[in-house]
């Protein structure tokens, strides 16, 4: 056992160097920032991200990064405003405005990983002290006096050994799942884009549409590269609106409760929509974001769709619109995607043979998906046992 004496208390400034991220312009979406080769890391990303952030969904251009800052691969990020206190290690060099602090340790001093454990372990406290009157803030200079007990180097090290072990096989499971996420799409593109579907060669071809798909009219609004007329989706199916629910409403359980953010707003202890589903974000920033639950859900402030035969095509149609769903957005102050612009989307119906088919091909990479993501569940929760102890030095290392 870690003798408790060996602990230091220290400040995040004895450790490494911290620093805000840069975003200069403004407006910060200006267009002329985005589309280039550095990576531009958000708060979302950085929620979503394990213990390594990979995945991003925004770049910058030359003209972005003139105004911001490229930091290196390794830099802890730690959020500070709209989703508070989570981090995440850059897997590569990249770009985060100052909604995100980088921290970098000094060497032999403190240990990166053990840094993020540590901010793990006080992520409640530090969300209670940027608690404001009208909105949430963590500031520097309030992380910079919180006080750390940390041990020395070594026990840094091994302390995030351990740790790390379980989130690298998270992350592990987690690529697998890109990958059986990634073939599902390919499979999609392949049947219903460049239509190399099961026996294409003996289907004949009217006004370069397959005969026996269903039409509409044509909404080149909706669909830059159409060359054929679509139907509406509301054809095939709906998406309903869910049932919102407050903070004070939810009792303590563990089904998740989907609202407008990337990320689950709470868990819950009963479900209003049962078994595989699909959810779209309903209002606020990130209205128009489409997402598979393999589970039970509490749907709240979200649209959701639920069909057995056709979900995973429904999936898959709506994940290659999704830059057209979130074109769907209306409403001045705050942006809203509505079930009945979503139901009125039009797309290319194929056969309904053809569409339960392609949901029977995929559904045994969904159903691994599942396996995948109740292993990581596990995973996590032998984690978190383990690091208040390891944390606190409880647990001999």
């Amino acid at each position: 056992m870690s003798d408790m004496n060996e602990y230091k208390i220290v400040k995040i400034t004895d450790l490494g160097t911290v620093n805000r991220g840069k975003s200069k312009h403004r407006p910060r979406n200006d267009s002329i920032l985005y589309g280039g080769e550095y990576p531009f890391i958000q708060t979302g990303d950085v929620k979503k991200a394990n213990l390594h952030l990979v995945d991003y969904t925004q770049t910058y251009n030359d003209v972005g990064l003139k105004q911001s800052k490229l930091w290196k691969k390794g830099t802890l990020c730690f959020t500070i405003a709209a989703n508070i206190a989570d981090s995440a290690i850059l897997g590569m060099d990249a770009c985060f405005p100052d909604s995100i602090v980088g921290f970098l340790p000094y060497e032999n001093v403190s240990d990166t990983t053990y840094v993020k454990y540590l901010f793990d372990e006080l992520k409640l406290y530090f969300q209670q002290i940027s608690k404001g009157t009208t909105q949430d803030n963590l500031s520097l200079d309030k992380i910079c006096r919180v006080k750390l007990r940390v041990p020395d180097y070594d026990t840094q090290v091994k302390v995030a050994s351990i740790l790390s072990t379980y989130d690298t096989a998270i992350e592990n499971n987690n690529k697998r799942i890109r990958l059986l996420e990634q073939m599902t799409e390919n499979l999609y593109k392949e049947w219903f884009v460049r239509f190399r579907f099961p026996g294409y060669e003996d289907v004949e071809f009217e006004e370069k549409k397959p005969r026996g798909w269903q039409v509409g009219t044509e909404d080149k609004k909706h669909f830059a590269p159409t060359i054929f007329r679509y139907d509406e989706f509301g054809t095939i199916g709906s998406f309903v609106r869910g049932k919102n629910i407050t903070a004070a409403q939810m009792i303590e359980g563990n089904i998740p409760v989907i609202s407008a953010g990337l990320q689950p707003s709470g868990y819950h202890n009963e479900a209003n929509v049962f078994g595989e589903n699909l959810t779209i974000s309903a209002s606020g920033a990130n209205a128009g974001y489409l997402q598979y639950n393999l589970n039970d859900i509490w749907a709240a402030d979200c649209s959701y769709y639920q069909d057995d035969a056709t979900i995973w095509f429904v999936y898959n149609t709506l994940k290659y619109l999704q830059p057209v769903i979130n074109n769907l957005q209306c409403g001045a102050a705050q942006p809203h995607v509505y079930p009945k612009n979503i139901n009125r989307l039009c797309i290319l119906i194929p056969t309904e043979e053809l569409i339960h088919k392609y949901n029977d091909s995929v559904k045994p990479y969904y159903d691994e998906i599942k396996v995948l993501n109740q292993h990581n569940q596990l995973l996590t929760q032998q984690r978190d046992l383990l690091l208040p102890r390891l944390m606190s030095g409880k647990l001999e290392v």
